[in-house]
């Protein structure tokens, strides 16, 4: 199917332009002279694709453009600036749709430029091959694949698609994994805080308490072992200490007994001095009377008669008071004798104050003694009921369960870390590697069900094209020269037109095409730029 005519009016430029194409159309002229304006006019009519913001010309309402086609299919469209674009599609002998998807149809998607894709980078180069690629799939496909829609430009074709999932999901996976390194850092760094081959678990089940427990009991018990050891140990030395004392005080009570005896005997002893005193005293009382008699008399013999009677009376009282001297010292005698019956009934009954003092001192003895004997049994039933539990060990193992206890939060955060992070990130990690597999091998089963457009074809699993297993961008410049026109004749739909700028730089190659024309079955609209001239459309002659 061939493009049989072309009307252009306030197109880019062009104001008012009609002709009707051959099987090479050559459109030549300066530049700015109009040429591209026709090509992307054609273009506008099939695709309703704009290469330029404006193109109306300048000072006109709308733009008409104008294709008929050798079946007798006509396409009108206007571009209109204050309303709504208008396309009319009509066929002498049928009914067509007026819709862009089945003009899209006529020329499987675009108008191709084999000059213009050779120009493109390889990225470009790849878009435009993948997008010939006929692959079918939706968006449940996708979820089903991946088991999520995930996040790419899904206008774009499907290859371009799977190779932006698996870099999203290659991004987020090397994300993760940073962040799975810094954990497994931080883990092996608090491993290395703990103590060597530290298990976690067995400290934490361990009853701490318990075992203080266990080491208190073991200590109060090895107590009252040592204790009751004492008290055997040291019991004789408690009764000898116990007679000791006992023998300290009954010689102290002995010696105040002593001191009593000596005290009363020798108060006995003045006492009895004194009776004897006093005694000499009533037997000499006869004799001095006497002498006083006889002393008297003598004076009286010598003292003149007149104081006889005189004296008489001074012997008399002094008779009386001799007398009344002896019966004093009488009743001194009966009380001295009194106090001595007293005190030697007090001496005699110290003997027995004594014994009973020292008995009392015998019995207290005996009762200490009986005590600590009892102490001493209760001990050895001690002694021999308890066995010594060594407290060391246990200390050791509670202090090492104490220290290591201590390290239980780091060891739990540790945990933490583990269980809260680093796990659901390497889930996740492995996740992506699963999904980043399948964006990457997907595209070689797809491609198994896609009619590829030119022999040799091939998209490698990174979603590069290759040419006969050479990378697009490693092309010889023939080689790409014959790849880009093997593409756009395989690009072409019903309406195989093929658009080539830059003809005068195609040298020989123009002779080649006109070659091919005479037995293709392709329209051709060929752009040659000749400073100074006007816009000129031609056929050539094939």
């Amino acid at each position: 199917m061939f493009i049989k005519k072309i009307e252009i009016k306030d197109w880019i430029g062009v104001k008012e332009k009609s002709f009707s194409p051959g099987k090479i159309t050559r459109i030549s002229g300066d530049s700015g002279a109009g040429k591209t304006s026709i090509i992307e006019a054609i273009e506008k009519i099939f695709t309703n694709r704009n290469r330029r913001t404006e193109v109306v010309s300048h000072g006109a309402e709308e733009s008409e453009l104008l294709a008929e086609l050798d079946d007798g299919l006509q396409v009108t469209r206007k571009v209109r600036t204050e309303k709504a674009d208008y396309l009319k599609v009509k066929h002498d002998s049928k009914a067509v749709a007026s819709t862009e998807s089945y003009l899209r149809k006529m020329i499987n998607g675009d108008i191709f430029r084999p000059i213009e894709f050779i120009q493109q980078d390889a990225k470009k180069q790849t878009e435009i091959i993948l997008n010939m690629l006929q692959i079918g799939w939706t968006v449940e496909d996708i979820k089903s694949w991946f088991g999520e829609i995930p996040e790419a430009d899904y206008q774009l074709h499907i290859l371009q698609i799977l190779k932006q999932i698996e870099s999203g999901y290659y991004a987020e996976r090397e994300s993760i994994n940073r962040e799975i390194n810094l954990l497994k850092a931080n883990i092996e760094g608090i491993k290395r805080a703990l103590p060597p081959n530290y298990d976690g678990e067995k400290w934490a089940s361990i009853n701490l308490q318990g075992l203080y427990k266990r080491l208190s009991d073991a200590e109060e018990s090895n107590k009252r072992l040592a204790e009751a050891q004492a008290l055997i140990d040291g019991l004789s030395m408690r009764v000898d200490d116990i007679k000791q004392r006992s023998a300290t005080v009954a010689e102290q009570k002995r010696l105040d007994y002593s001191r009593q005896r000596d005290n009363l005997g020798a108060a006995i002893q003045r006492l009895e001095d004194n009776v004897q005193r006093e005694q000499l005293t009533i037997d000499d009382a006869d004799r001095r009377i006497a002498e006083s008699s006889a002393r008297l008399d003598a004076e009286l013999e010598q003292a003149i008669e007149r104081l006889r009677l005189q004296y008489q009376a001074k012997k008399n009282t002094e008779r009386e008071n001799i007398k009344a001297e002896a019966e004093q010292s009488r009743v001194f005698t009966a009380e001295y004798k009194e106090q001595i019956a007293g005190k030697q009934v007090e001496l005699s009954n110290l003997g027995e104050l004594e014994k009973r003092d020292l008995e009392k001192i015998s019995d207290h003895e005996s009762n200490l003694i009986a005590a600590e004997q009892s102490k001493s049994g209760n001990a050895e039933q001690v002694v021999a009921n308890t066995v010594y539990d060594d407290p060391e060990p246990l200390k050791a193992d509670a202090d090492e369960a104490a220290g290591m206890k201590e390290y239980l939060r780091q060891w739990e955060q540790m945990n933490d870390i583990i269980r809260e992070k680093l796990a659901p990130k390497e889930e996740r990690s492995a996740e992506l590697t699963a999904k980043i597999q399948t964006a990457r091998d997907l595209p070689k089963e797809l491609l198994k069900t896609a009619a590829l457009p030119v022999e040799g074809l091939s998209v490698d699993d990174q979603g590069r094209i290759r040419i006969n297993g050479t990378l697009i961008d490693g092309l010889s410049e023939g080689e790409a020269w014959e790849f880009a026109f093997k593409l756009a004749k395989a690009q072409a739909g019903d309406l195989k037109v093929i658009c080539i700028d830059g003809w005068q730089n195609l040298g020989s190659r123009q002779q080649e095409i006109i070659a091919a024309a005479q037995t293709d079955e392709y329209q051709y609209f060929v752009l040659e730029t000749v400073e100074g001239a006007p816009l000129q459309i031609e056929s050539v002659e094939v």
